[in-house]
């Protein structure tokens, strides 16, 4: 009813109005849907980047992996003298920053795993084509990025080595 108060000038000065509104409005929420799209992304790089560089497979056996081969199949890892992997299934690490309320993450965190796991430290020797392997059980302290996802290790204490 308050529509037809107005003149048609101004009535068709309103509806202009409007319509441009709503284009700014879709402008920055599409902006915004872009922004949140490449937050989504960045979460999953850093996740992708710490499986592809530290993540074993429990489908191979533990002694089945060989520091030679891992460090020179991995074109990140091809100019590094040392490096650490993890013998662990992919579910438990994505489930390391994980509150008791599995709703829950541990942003910006830094969390100890209890159960110790199986390590891989490969150590590059004075001759660049050859590496030496150390086997041990460690406790693991992980660092959860913002996004609540393991990004990279923190620190590790070892319970025992493991002998080949």
């Amino acid at each position: 009813m308050l529509f037809f108060l107005f003149s048609v000038d101004t009535q068709v000065a309103l509806v202009t109005e409007m319509a441009s509104s709503l284009k700014i409005w879709g402008t920055l929420l599409a902006l915004l849907c872009i922004l949140c799209t490449l937050l989504v992304q960045s979460k999953e790089v850093s996740w992708r980047e710490f499986m592809k560089l530290h993540y074993l497979s429990p489908s191979r056996e533990f002694k089945e992996y060989k520091c030679d081969v891992l460090m020179r199949e991995n074109e990140a890892l091809k100019d590094k003298s040392s490096h650490m992997f993890i013998y662990i299934s992919w579910h438990k690490i994505e489930h390391i920053c994980t509150s008791d309320n599995w709703m829950d993450r541990f942003r910006n965190a830094y969390v100890w795993i209890q159960n110790p796991l199986k390590v891989l430290k490969c150590h590059q020797e004075n001759s660049k084509n050859s590496y030496t392997e150390s086997r041990s059980f460690n406790y693991i302290e992980f660092h959860c990025s913002m996004d609540g996802y393991v990004d990279r290790i923190e620190d590790l204490k070892m319970i025992e080595p493991i002998s080949n």
